[in-house]
């Protein structure tokens, strides 16, 4: 029986470079592949007619749904696709009897002839007004006021099944054995503390959330260990990649993509089958521009993962291996009256 020499630092990097680069070709195609369907196509032709509602309409919309719930008019707490009465015509629903709209404050603009110079910014032309010799005469519509108008929600309303994307799955099971340390390790030597929550309902739906102000990572404790793990190499990645510029003023549509993008690299270097749950995840987050997104961020993700993977102690040298079983993996009890539980073990 022949033994293999160790490897040299520069091999095992270079391996582990080649195993990230693999996956990310994988993951490019797995999401071309999934957002090629027909239910995605049909869901994103849905979501482009939908309006986009400033945070000031969006706050008097979420008040006045609460007030509708509360008077038993709609099923669901919260709002969720909200459209005019008109959208939702076009969109093959109507509105129900008995239902009334959400105001909204709708600007009024009107064309006003503007003159824009070389650095792009514009000025009022009033009548007779000239542009000078370096500016160039446009038209722009200028808001004059706002008036009101009225939405609905998608609860109030009857017709045409409203497209559905492809929900991510979370994981089951156990985790390699070390990856969970490993990645709670490399958390706390960046100065994060760990806690745990009990469901999700208590991060707004999420399965973990990093808190920058307070240093802190949370994550719900409810699911299996293989999920427990991937959600803290997805905030291990928002530390990694997002606590500092550049990363730091990314959009959070794009810092979403990379984090999850980090998480399936690291799990699936390490033989676990994340894909249902990243791939429509990170397809949500990419909205139309899913190649631009995957360019921009391949090297910092790649990058990322790199560093995760090599502080794991888990074995990952042929890029997977089967789940060890017994692994422990839980969350401690506390008796702080604190909301969170500090992570004792993982």
């Amino acid at each position: 029986m022949t033994t293999r020499p160790p490897m040299s630092r520069q091999e095992w990097s270079d391996q582990v470079a080649a195993r990230v680069a693999a996956a990310q070709e994988l993951l490019a195609k797995q999401l071309a592949e999934l957002r090629s369907g027909d239910d995605w196509k049909r869901y994103l032709t849905f979501q482009a007619r939908l309006h986009h509602y400033s945070p000031n309409n969006a706050t008097l919309i979420y008040f006045q749904h609460a007030h509708a719930h509360a008077d038993g008019l709609v099923p669901e707490p919260e709002p969720s696709y909200v459209a005019g009465y008109a959208t939702w015509r076009r969109l093959g629903r109507t509105v129900e009897r008995g239902q009334h709209g959400y105001a909204i404050l709708a600007p009024v603009s009107t064309p006003r002839k503007v003159a824009i110079n070389p650095q792009g910014s514009g000025r009022s032309l009033m009548p007779g007004d000239l542009p000078n010799t370096d500016e160039a005469e446009s038209m722009r519509r200028v808001v004059r006021g706002f008036k009101i108008e009225h939405v609905f929600d998608v609860s109030q309303t009857r017709g045409r099944p409203i497209p559905r994307p492809v929900r991510p799955k979370l994981l089951v099971g156990q985790a390699p054995k070390g990856l969970g340390g490993s990645v709670l390790a490399l958390i706390q030597s960046r100065g994060y503390r760990v806690d745990a929550v009990s469901s999700a309902t208590e991060l707004d739906g999420a399965n973990g959330v990093t808190n920058w102000g307070r240093r802190q990572v949370i994550v719900r404790n409810d699911m299996d260990a293989a999920a427990i793990v991937k959600t803290l190499v997805h905030e291990a990645a928002h530390i990694l990649l997002h606590e500092k510029p550049p990363g730091q003023g990314l959009p959070r549509q794009l810092k979403e993509v990379e984090a999850e993008s980090v998480a399936y690299l690291v799990t699936s270097s390490h033989g676990m089958a994340s894909g249902d749950y990243s791939f429509p995840y990170i397809a949500t987050w990419a909205g139309d521009d899913l190649d631009g997104a995957l360019r921009l961020t391949q090297t910092r993700v790649a990058a990322a993962a790199k560093t995760i993977i090599d502080s794991s102690s888990a074995p990952h040298d042929t890029g997977g291996c089967p789940l060890i079983e017994g692994v422990t993996q839980h969350f401690g009890q506390s008796t702080s009256p604190s909301p969170v539980t500090p992570v004792v073990e993982l």
